[in-house]
């Protein structure tokens, strides 16, 4: 409609006081989307006519189109009930709102409103996907999914499969995932090809979830399962009596390892060791103690050019197991003795279910790890291990707390050396926060007691040299962390400190052979602390560089350690995840 006829119609209108003709003129200005314009003449025609539902119906709806929610809802509300169009506009109205609030993350907000408009109006395919994420964001992931589940029956499109992937994901319903993907195909299907591979990366199988195609959904995975080498250097300290319990030594280990086939992880492991706890005082009752002092034919107790070895494969999925085959050190005193573990790792995204058979060798002196040399008649008597069975439960729990289970039995044996067994067993929870930049942070306490069937604290002849007390306990506060994954760094630690208490059996000098002489017992309560840190670098996409260090004042003793070691990638990595903090702690 021409300005000129607009005009001719205002002025027959305003001598005539025509409502009618006033509503036909603002209408005309609506068509040209000339809002303000259309708006002064339905307000006009309302002056002149106050009962036109049309009139109204055009001003509020003009307000609208300006922007002016405010104005248009107060003249909905009001006319709502005698113009079935303002009802509609009323959901309209409600619906701005809504998106509004869903742009600004007020979920809650933008449901109330869209909930509303539903009661004025049928709701739109769109309005419905916002109100279907408006439930997911809201935690609210059952009504998600059926909305999701609704819209993607209704249309199979890529936004509803990603909202019904997303919810029935945060259910952990993937039994329906699976059956709904299989039955309604279409992009649903794609996304569900993924699952697996989302699945194993929030459950940090990351092997398994770049096997499963996870480097599409995270390209962070990128060459993860790369081939690597790497070498290192390892200082560990621990108290005790010169010549006997006390231990110093130094690893010089390296490794390989690489990815034969699809979760499978394949390594080897060697490692020169030197390891020395001093010279002997005179007097020391070490060995084959006679009654009568003698002098030692040989008082220093250090052993140099000992060799480790293992090989370990393991294969990484929902139902994980691991296998390591490895010797005690070579170039000892007595002859070196198999040791590895075996074990079966069941996952959720709550946590595992691990039990493990193994054998292991105990580090404590140098007569409990490669056997020791009588000084008096060179006999030789030591080398102890301990091969059993433990289980080990970890899940989440309700409001970001853990709890953690471990119990054990192990039969400790050496050459030479009385038998033993060993139980032990460990509760811990903690909550769990998860700040900017961190993968978690705990606080919890935890409570541990285990014990041996004799003391074999000892290193006379037939002892093996190792803290084995008739009971032991400890209480402790412990705090830890790990650093968001993915980047060019990472880091973890833990510090814990607390008390126990721990009772130690008196018991012979020479168990295998008595002679009626014995060791008094010992009883102690005390204060316990440890504190451990790990990190590596990516100093560029084939090179990390890894080091850690621990401390820890024990029951019986104090040790401490500090590792460094290099790995080269023969792929280029992007970044690090809690697998490369491990180094050579798998042997």
């Amino acid at each position: 409609m021409s300005q000129n006829q607009i005009n001719s119609w205002a002025s027959r209108a305003t001598d005539k006081r025509d409502a009618k003709l006033a509503t036909q003129i603002g209408w005309a200005y609506f068509n040209r989307n000339e809002f303000s314009s259309a708006g002064i003449w339905f307000n006009q025609a309302l002056e002149w006519n106050s009962q036109s539902g049309d009139a109204a119906y055009g001003l509020a709806l003009s307000k609208f189109r300006e922007g002016d929610l405010s104005s248009a809802e107060a003249i909905a509300n009001y006319r709502a009930g005698s113009y079935p169009k303002l009802k509609t506009l009323q959901g309209d109205i409600y619906s701005r709102r809504g998106t509004e609030a869903y742009e600004s993350r007020n979920y809650a907000q933008s449901l109330e409103y869209f909930t509303n408009a539903s009661k004025s109006r049928s709701l739109s395919r769109n309005e419905r996907i916002i109100v279907a994420w408006d439930l997911y964001y809201l935690k609210q992931y059952e009504a998600s999914a059926q909305a999701f589940e609704k819209l993607y029956r209704a249309s199979a499109d890529d936004i509803s499969a990603q909202g019904l992937y997303a919810s029935l994901s945060k259910l952990r319903a993937y039994d329906k995932l699976d059956t709904l993907a299989n039955q309604l195909g279409g992009p649903l299907k794609k996304v569900y090809l993924t699952y697996d591979a989302r699945r194993y990366y929030e459950a940090h199988l990351y092997n398994a979830s770049a096997d499963a195609g996870g480097t599409r959904i995270y390209p962070i995975l990128q060459n993860i399962n790369s081939p690597s080498v790497a070498g290192g250097v390892r200082f560990h300290s621990k108290s005790g009596s010169e010549g006997e319990g006390q231990l110093q030594s130094v690893a010089i280990p390296i490794q390989g390892q690489i990815y034969p086939a699809n979760k499978f992880i394949l390594s080897a492991y060697a490692s020169y060791l030197y390891l020395t706890s001093g010279s002997l005082p005179e007097g020391a009752q070490f060995g084959k103690v006679p009654e009568t002092f003698q002098r030692y034919s040989n008082p220093t107790n250090t052993r140099e050019n000992l060799f480790e070895f293992a090989v370990r494969l393991e294969y990484q999925d929902w139902l994980s197991w691991y296998i390591t085959l490895g010797t005690t050190p070579l170039g000892g005193p007595l002859a070196s003795w198999p040791v590895g573990n075996a074990g079966l790792i069941w996952r959720d995204n709550k946590g595992y279910i691990q039990g493990e058979l193994y054998s292991k060798s105990i580090k404590e002196s140098i007569t409990s790890y490669v056997g020791s040399e009588d000084p008096y008649t060179g006999d030789t008597w030591g080398r102890v291990t301990e091969t059993g069975v433990n289980l080990s439960v970890f899940r989440g729990l309700p409001g970001d707390n853990t709890i953690f289970l471990k119990g054990g039995i192990g039969s400790v044996n050496g050459t030479n050396v009385e038998d033993n067994i060993h139980v032990y067993g460990t509760i811990a929870l903690a909550h769990v926060w998860r700040p900017q930049g961190y993968e978690y942070v705990t606080l919890g306490v935890s409570g541990s007691a285990e014990g041996f069937e004799n003391n074999q604290n000892h290193f006379t002849y037939g002892n093996g040299g190792y803290f084995s007390p008739e009971y032991l306990i400890q209480g402790l506060v412990q705090a830890q962390f790990l650093t968001e994954e993915g980047k060019n760094w990472i880091a973890a630690g833990s510090v814990a400190a607390g008390v126990q208490n721990n009772e130690q059996a008196a018991s012979p000098f020479f168990p295998l052979d008595d002679d009626g002489r014995s060791f008094g017992s010992q009883n102690s309560t005390t204060p316990i602390g440890l504190i451990q840190v790990q990190g590596a670098y990516l100093i560029d996409p084939n090179w990390m560089i890894g080091a850690s260090f621990s401390f820890a004042v024990t029951a019986d003793y104090n040790e401490g350690s500090a590792n460094l070691w290099l790995r080269y990638f023969f792929e280029q990595r992007r970044g690090l995840f809690r697998t490369d903090l491990l180094g050579f702690d798998n042997y």
